[in-house]
């Protein structure tokens, strides 16, 4: 059975940075959980790295996702780098916590699959795609979920207008009356 070293989230965040080095632009700690950010280039390398680095070991992959951190309201006028993939790793070994911010760019939203050093970011990386539009490559099928191939547009975007509701006849009403008022 192996022998689980918990470490403080300072000596967390100390090891994940020496180990680290260049490759992230920041690190700080959030709530005792390691956040670092690193560039598209860099993610590849960052994982493999705390996967298997001696003291960190994070071997365990949550979840992926996107956020859109554009001002309200994005569009056109949306802020360059307002997408970014945030990534959670998880060392069971040493009970630290690492979160991966990778800023893509919003325009043409760019990165790295992960999916070779962890088989279950396949489906979250489909997810972040079909979702934020963001081109993950290197995955070897992205396909959507949920939403038919046809569909235009990705739903968890700031910029994404939600179509407006049409107001359909009540098909429960008896009275003309009812029917004219929509039902209500």
């Amino acid at each position: 059975m192996p022998v689980v070293e918990r470490v403080e989230p300072q000596t967390a965040l100390d090891r994940v940075t020496s180990a680290l080095g260049a490759d992230i632009t920041n690190a700080h700690l959030n709530f005792d959980q390691v956040d670092i950010t690193c560039p598209p280039s860099a993610l590849r390398s960052v994982v493999s790295t705390l996967k298997t680095v001696e003291g960190v070991r994070c071997e365990f992959f949550t979840f992926l996702s996107g956020v859109d951190r554009s001002e309200f309201g994005g569009g056109e006028g949306e802020k360059a780098g307002g997408l970014e993939v945030l990534i959670h790793l998880y060392s069971p070994d040493h009970v630290i916590h690492v979160n991966i911010h990778v800023p893509v760019d919003g325009d043409d939203p760019i990165c790295p699959s992960i999916s070779d050093t962890f088989f279950g970011a396949l489906w979250h990386e489909r997810e972040t795609h079909e979702m934020f539009g963001i081109e993950f490559e290197g995955h070897p099928r992205l396909v959507n979920l949920y939403l038919p191939e046809d569909f235009e547009g990705n739903p968890l975007r700031r910029s994404f207008k939600l179509p407006g509701r049409i107001i359909k006849e009540w098909p429960g009403a008896k009275d003309p009356e009812e029917a004219a008022a929509g039902g209500r």
